[in-house]
């Protein structure tokens, strides 16, 4: 005989059961802190005082729900497909002038790695060492024609290193952070900059093209 326990606070499930779907559907990934941060958030809102948050709490809504954790993987739902659709009905107007079209890219550079490769007799034992993981980020910008590139960004985890020593301009802009990756805010702020060097030839290329998106919008609404 196996007793039957009815699930306690139903509404808190209920609410916690709705958001996790609204999440989902919006393809947000949902980990174990804040399914128990967003647990005891409802139960405030819904006046439940007695209620105390705990391990087994959220693992008996998990099982009750049939509710697993995976590892995310694949870009499948990136960008939608009518976003893509557009764009793709789009190209040819923004193709036109490959000069002013520029593609931008990171890279890292293990700049003290050594090779992990060597030439050795046959039959030789061959043993390799730790390889450093020191490296540096790299931003690189270049227009479709080749013709010009912009500002190259690096990052590295040193704000003042010792080889800038003296150094009042550089070629490039230069961040720091402590993993010398690449951030939102160090985007935007090269992104700033390389807007400055753009000619007024370009912004009236970039003109051209949003006015002629806007009819093309403009005639498929009428």
């Amino acid at each position: 005989m196996k007793k039957i326990r009815i699930a306690g606070y139903p509404d808190l499930q209920e609410c916690l059961i709705k958001w996790f779907k609204q999440c989902r559907d919006c393809n947000l990934p949902i980990g174990g802190n804040e399914l128990k941060e967003k647990e005891e958030q409802f139960a405030q809102k819904l006046g439940h005082k007695d209620f105390k948050s705990s391990n087994g709490w959220p693992e008996n809504f998990k099982n009750r729900h049939n509710i697993v954790f995976r590892k995310l993987c694949g870009e499948s739902q990136s960008v939608s497909d009518e976003f893509c659709s557009e764009w793709i009905k789009n190209l040819p107007y923004l193709l036109q002038e490959p000069d002013s079209i520029f593609n931008a890219d990171e890279t890292g550079l293990f700049f003290k790695a050594l090779a992990d490769k060597t030439a050795v007799f046959q039959g030789e034992t061959c043993h390799g060492g730790k390889q450093s993981k020191e490296r540096v980020t790299w931003l690189l910008a270049t227009n479709m024609s080749g013709t010009e590139e912009l500002t190259p960004l690096m990052i590295r985890k040193s704000r003042n290193p010792r080889c800038f020593k003296g150094i009042k301009s550089f070629p490039l802009l230069y961040k720091a952070n402590t993993k010398a990756w690449m951030t939102s805010e160090f985007f935007s702020e090269w992104l700033k900059q390389t807007r400055k060097c753009v000619n007024r030839k370009r912004k009236l290329f970039y003109s051209t093209i949003t006015a002629r998106l806007t009819a093309l919008s403009l005639k498929r609404t009428h």
